[in-house]
């Protein structure tokens, strides 16, 4: 049993090696598409954070008329912190409104008016989870009603175009993807014929002798087991010093899987025995 599973291994690397071109442009093959498809994982591994980075963002402002008393604004700020989908509520008065405008433009509101004509605001932080357009839509259209409120400022839709087109594109991802396993499976089909064919009287020796189909196999499966694992593992040091280049070079924090290396090497072999299953059922019709 040792000496002929010593055998079949030996038979294995010996396909490999033998086939040193097809060998070689396969595993740079494998190595292109699994550092896409590595590119892709990292990606939408980010997502997540990005589409929170941008719910983050989700506040709107509420301005009041100058004549509003603090007593109405209080207890209205006291009835807003109870709504669920509501985060926080920070309070924007007069003069912290003239702070933020000369932060922003340079200018003092009151030396160069003799007055403060800013009005208080309200600023409304969104939570984050369970976020939904409708509710938030509904709130605002509420909150407009009251007598006291001039205007209320809201950019949330805009945001949820990004939204739509982060969709999008993690769509356009997911055909990407398929295209690219597709690309995979048939490169390495491929390959296994042309090793099957260049070893077509090993196969019928054994044949002859009695072996198995699946004693005959091994050795192209392993064949396609050094294919993959060597494309992965090329593929999986490139994205990984890819992204560690990108955050060190640019200063950004995209974060990588930590099982990444699973996930493009466990795959990548996946693939790679999954295509050469495929490739000798047809060539030994099965």
């Amino acid at each position: 049993m040792i000496d002929q599973f010593a055998f079949l291994i030996s038979e294995g690397f010996k396909i490999f090696f033998r086939n040193k071109l097809a060998s070689f442009l396969c595993i740079i093959t494998i190595f292109i598409n699994f550092s896409i498809l590595g590119f892709l994982f990292v990606i939408g591994f980010n997502t997540n954070s990005l589409i929170d980075f941008f719910r983050s963002k989700y506040t709107f402002e509420i301005f009041l008329e100058n004549d509003t008393k603090s007593s109405s604004y209080e207890s209205f700020i006291k009835e807003l912190s109870t709504d669920e989908i509501i985060s926080n509520i920070k309070l924007i008065d007069k003069e912290e409104s003239a702070k933020i405008f000369e932060e922003e433009f340079g200018e003092n509101v009151v030396e160069m008016l003799g007055y403060n004509p800013l009005p208080v605001s309200i600023k409304v932080f969104l939570s984050e989870k369970d976020f939904e357009f409708e509710k938030v839509d509904s709130l605002i259209f509420s909150i407009e009603s009251i007598d006291f409120v001039d205007e209320i400022e809201y950019r949330g839709k805009y945001i949820n175009q990004v939204e739509d087109r982060i969709n999008l594109a993690i769509f356009i991802f997911l055909i990407f993807v398929i295209a690219i396993i597709f690309l995979s499976i048939q490169i390495i089909s491929n390959t296994v014929k042309l090793s099957m064919s260049n070893r077509k009287d090993f196969i019928d020796i054994l044949k002859y002798n009695g072996a198995s189909r699946f004693f005959v196999k091994v050795p192209f499966y392993i064949e396609s087991f050094l294919h993959s694992i060597f494309g992965g593992l090329l593929a999986f040091i490139f994205v990984k010093y890819l992204f560690t280049g990108f955050n060190s070079y640019f200063g950004v924090n995209v974060k990588l899987d930590e099982f990444l290396w699973i996930w493009i090497i466990g795959f990548s072999i996946f693939i790679g025995l999954y295509s050469s299953s495929q490739s000798m059922k047809r060539n030994l019709n099965e």
